[in-house]
């Protein structure tokens, strides 16, 4: 038995012979095979594995073989059932269920989540980290760093890529793909805002979307309009504006109040509203680099004719 029956698994390529066998190896406690995977498979051109990491894969390789052995008796029933089928001559029965019994098995998707005032980190199985922001997620399948490196985000989060020349990093963001080979940035991609924001602090990255691409260098950002489908670029003016969040700051540059409200929404799992309509309009700039929110909105308040009032979640705006 060689290592590579690892790679088929992940792959779904596997036979019936390979997942008995991989049962026997991990009932049988017996993880010299394994050992031997991840040692070929992240310990040259990529990362070095972490014992976590490794931890990690072998839950999720365990996990798989559960769940197929789920599927197994699923499928056994549908067998069972187009054999009735057949001797009753109900022929398009027959046919939708050999189709879902040959249908191949889609990879299983991990995913983490940072609830609305919740901040979480991740570290993928070949190495990458990545740095997870309010309201948001990313996710991933089982055959992560087998074919390629595809991550998903809902939301913002911050990237520190492991090099691995033969799989390319990338990142789906809604329309917008952000590929890399071993770099540190940042991509803000929430739903409701009307642009998506790449930053490149270390590296090269790329971002697509459709036939529009821009190549960023190191302090430079990515716009891509949603409306439009075009991507601009432009350098970041400040260090310390690149990715504030990672440092507990927070960066206005000409947002409304209202803007802000959606900004404030998500770090600290509040609601606001406002009195009147007059209110939104006011805007801010600056950086403000304790973030708690009580120093946000007395600083909110105190340049600008608006005050506020905060209960337990609720936050309410007006003019003074």
């Amino acid at each position: 038995m060689d290592s590579s029956i690892f790679d088929r698994f992940l792959s779904g390529v596997s036979t019936a012979e390979d997942h008995d066998a991989l049962v026997s190896i991990f009932e049988n406690g017996d993880d010299r095979l394994f050992d031997e995977y991840c040692r070929d498979k992240w310990g040259s051109e990529c990362a070095e594995m972490t014992d976590a990491d490794r931890a990690r894969m072998k839950t999720e390789v365990m996990n798989r073989i559960a769940a197929q052995e789920k599927k197994v008796a699923k499928k056994v029933f549908i067998r069972r059932f187009c054999r009735v089928a057949a001797a009753a001559a109900i022929v398009a029965v027959v046919i939708i269920g050999s189709l879902y019994v040959f249908s191949p098995s889609q990879p299983e998707v991990f995913e983490v989540i940072a609830d609305r005032g919740q901040k979480s980190t991740l570290t993928l199985p070949d190495g990458s980290r990545v740095w997870i922001n309010s309201a948001s997620s990313v996710s991933y399948t089982a055959d992560y760093n087998v074919k390629d490196r595809n991550v998903y985000l809902k939301g913002e989060a911050f990237f520190e890529v492991a090099s691995c020349k033969d799989l390319p990093f990338v990142v789906h963001a809604q329309n917008l793909k952000v590929t890399a080979l071993g770099t540190k940035f940042n991509v803000r991609a929430y739903s409701e805002d009307q642009s998506i924001l790449t930053t490149l602090v270390e590296g090269k990255v790329s971002a697509t979307a459709g036939e529009n691409s821009q190549i960023l260098l190191p302090n430079q950002e990515a716009v891509y309009d949603k409306v439009s489908g075009q991507i601009s670029k432009a350098d970041v003016q400040d260090d310390a504006h690149a990715v504030p969040w990672m440092q507990n700051g927070i960066l206005f540059q000409d947002n409304s109040l209202e803007e802000i409200a959606v900004i404030l929404e998500r770090m600290y799992n509040v609601n606001i509203v406002f009195e009147d309509e007059q209110v939104k309009k006011y805007s801010y700039t600056g950086l403000i680099r304790n973030n708690s929110l009580s120093n946000i909105l007395d600083l909110i308040s105190g340049t600008s004719p608006v005050n506020y009032t905060m209960t337990t979640d609720t936050i309410k705006f007006y003019m003074d």
